[in-house]
């Protein structure tokens, strides 16, 4: 396993038991000035990393900040107000089949029916893990609407990431400045919730601040620049059975069968995409050395 790899692996984890974090802390703060703070403390962490010199005035990086920071959480809090924590959570999770679709159709990205096989079959999985034995979906339309408006947020968040390239830490400052200055209209007036805040909230605050957003957004961003944008995309799939795996520990609770079966259709679908960007990476190569060798080869005049 590659250390990016590993890293990516790691944003997983984190941002699986977020959901944990996110719970405790909107249960007593605004979910807009909850968004306000968190990416406050990611900025001011990064800021200070960064030595004090954050890039702000790119284009990419503005809107990187609005889809990935500001819109994706918009969508997804207002999301929750009107649909169900489980239609959400299934929607949000379509990001990278939609990301697929992007890349396919407008990045004109080389795309084969596999890859469509594999991540479906994860996204299957999810649904799965996420339903738990629950098959009946209350529909809203209006929430879930919202909620598909978080997954296609974090498909153009991600194009701006791809597009940025090489990321320090003074670009990821920048992405989380934009993010706090889309959130500060729908935040001002809610500062005297902070009276409000008790110690776990805090630490929650901070946990969501300084490690899913400060640091994650970091070594995620990092794992788009090497591992590419469609690979790490896909490890989405993987949040939301952490998140079933952390509320099983806690409440100490053996997973279900069908907990399992997801976790199991998860993995074989990834591997199927995995395995066809293989394929295609190593016919992408032999075909750039052999058009060099014809380059290359003496002319028979």
């Amino acid at each position: 396993m590659t250390l990016e790899r590993f890293f990516a692996w790691l944003v997983v984890v984190f941002w699986g038991i977020s959901f944990l974090a996110t719970k405790v802390v909107v249960q007593v703060l605004d979910p807009f000035f909850a968004g306000f703070l968190r990416f406050i403390f990611a900025f001011f962490f990064l800021f200070l990393i960064s030595g004090g010199r954050p890039k702000l005035f790119n284009k990419n990086i503005v809107m990187a900040g609005f889809w990935g920071v500001f819109s994706y959480f918009a969508f997804e809090n207002s999301a929750l107000m009107f649909t169900e924590p489980t239609n959400a959570a299934i929607i949000v999770s379509s990001a990278p089949v939609f990301f697929l679709l992007f890349s396919h159709l407008v990045q004109k990205k080389k795309t084969t029916s596999k890859m469509y096989l594999g991540v479906i079959l994860s996204f299957l999985g999810v649904a799965l893990v996420v339903l738990n034995g629950r098959f009946v979906l209350k529909l809203n339309p209006l929430g879930d609407l919202l909620a598909f408006g978080a997954a296609l947020s974090w498909v153009f968040y991600t194009h701006h990431i791809e597009s940025l390239g090489s990321l320090s830490f003074r670009e990821n400052a920048g992405i989380m400045f934009w993010g706090v200055v889309f959130f500060l209209p729908f935040s001002a007036g809610k500062f005297w919730q902070i009276s409000e805040m008790n110690s776990i909230v805090v630490i929650s605050l901070l946990y969501l601040g300084l490690v899913c957003s400060g640091l994650a957004y970091f070594l995620w961003n990092k794992a788009i620049e090497r591992l590419g944008s469609r690979t790490t995309t896909n490890m989405i799939y993987y949040i939301p059975v952490v998140t079933a795996v952390a509320e099983h520990l806690l409440k100490l609770k053996l997973p279900s069968a069908l907990l399992v079966g997801g976790v199991v259709l998860v993995v074989i679908g990834l591997l199927i995409f995995e395995r066809e960007v293989h394929y295609e990476t190593e016919d992408s190569t032999r075909g750039m050395r052999k058009d060099r060798t014809e380059e290359t080869r003496p002319s028979a005049d």
